[in-house]
């Protein structure tokens, strides 16, 4: 055996100092050393791997999202994973408290609360304006659109609003898209006589009761043209969706009868009676009941969202307008135009368990998406009403 820089077991020769060919006893001598050494090597190699292959693995580290890294900074809030589900809403208050009311406005209608529920949005009946408020500081500020603002609907990300418009000679009709971040006016698309209030179904479009026109104008969010049309009796006011996004009802207040609505085909389904003049619905966000306002009745109906049969019919204040209905489902929350009051219904019970002020001509309301606070516009008293809806 030669190393590289050419010595060997023996001298300067390749096998010791006598050159030639080494003696046969010394080969094997130098062979038995040559495999013992080779022996041992390996030995000591397999006993390095089996000493290794018998010690515990070293835990890797968890992997971990940039969420849930940034969450384990030191100081940083940790967040919810992905998929979770929302916190329950807060209990509702049979009663709810009134907290202050703001100034605004020459006759304020329409109302809506932004997703993060710091701001609020009020048309302005009797001017051209749509007043943005700053929950917190009570700041307004307001955007101008072109003709006279009724009705309000939100985008599910509270980047657009949706102001229905006409005069009171029935001229001017349309739907005004404002930017919420800009506050700015992004369009204004000329829709049938008399859009009431729109609402946005869970895709994304906008759907707008047509009141002199007997019909539900759909508009698509992305182009904002109009992507289809659907008959309903004389005349809609309101529409509302249950929770799952496959049915949608409207109020078609002179033929006293709601309208279901496939939300897919975009047919009616059916039409079925109601009291009187219903104004307004609204659905239980456990997609369980209906709820219908009848304007010239002055009653509440409940009813099943599966079957539409009635489970409750209730005597409230005088030409009840509005109706929102708590994040609980437990209490619907009634605007009574005429008496100036809320009633609020238990809906389990289907009896009105308080009665609470609010300003001159109460119109519609809106509850916080949180469910802490309702707000109602009172429109001869040029106010917004506060409350506190829940117990927080």
């Amino acid at each position: 055996m030669t190393y590289e820089d050419g010595s060997g077991f023996g001298g300067s020769g390749p096998y010791g100092d006598e050159g030639g060919k080494p003696p046969r006893k010394r080969l094997a001598l130098v062979a038995g050393v040559l495999v013992a050494l080779l022996l041992l090597a390996g030995a000591t190699y397999a006993g390095v791997r089996f000493a290794l292959s018998n010690d515990e693995p070293e835990a890797a580290p968890p992997r971990t999202t940039p969420t849930q890294q940034a969450s384990q900074e030191p100081g940083a809030v940790p967040t919810e994973p992905a998929g979770t589900q929302a916190p329950a809403a807060p209990a509702s208050l049979a009663k709810p408290v009134v907290l202050e009311q703001i100034k605004l406005g020459q006759e304020p209608e329409g109302v809506a609360v932004s997703p993060d529920n710091r701001t609020i949005y009020v048309a302005d009946q009797s001017s051209r304006d749509v007043h943005i408020v700053d929950v917190q500081s009570k700041k307004i500020s307001v955007v101008k659109v072109p003709n006279t603002p009724r009705f309000l609907a939100l985008s599910a990300d509270g980047g657009r609003l949706y102001v229905s418009l006409f005069e009171n000679d029935f001229t001017g009709n349309g739907l005004a898209v404002i930017d919420t971040a800009n506050r700015s006016l992004v369009k204004t698309i000329r829709t049938g006589p008399r859009p009431f209030e729109p609402a946005v179904a869970p895709d994304g479009k906008v759907w707008v009761p047509i009141h002199n026109g007997a019909r539900v104008e759909i508009y698509d969010d992305k182009t904002l043209t109009e992507a289809a049309r659907i008959s309903v009796p004389p005349n809609p006011h309101w529409i509302v969706f249950t929770p799952d996004g496959r049915t949608a009802f409207t109020a078609n207040h002179e033929s006293s009868q709601i309208s279901v609505v496939s939300v897919a085909d975009r047919l009616v389904r059916k039409n079925f009676k109601v009291g009187k003049s219903p104004h307004a619905l609204a659905v239980t966000p456990d997609g369980k009941r209906l709820v219908a306002t009848n304007y010239d009745l002055d009653t509440v109906e409940v009813y099943d969202t599966g079957d539409q049969r009635l489970i409750h019919k209730i005597k409230v204040g005088r030409e009840p307008q509005a109706v929102m209905i708590s994040g609980d489902s437990r209490h619907a929350y009634i605007v009574n135009e005429g008496s100036d009051n809320l009633s609020v219904i238990d809906l389990s019970s289907g009896k009105v368990v308080s009665t609470v002020g609010v300003g001159d001509s109460p119109r519609v309301n809106a509850l916080s998406p949180d469910g802490k606070r309702l707000y109602v516009t009172d429109g001869r008293g040029k106010t917004v009403t506060v409350l506190r809806a829940s117990e927080e």
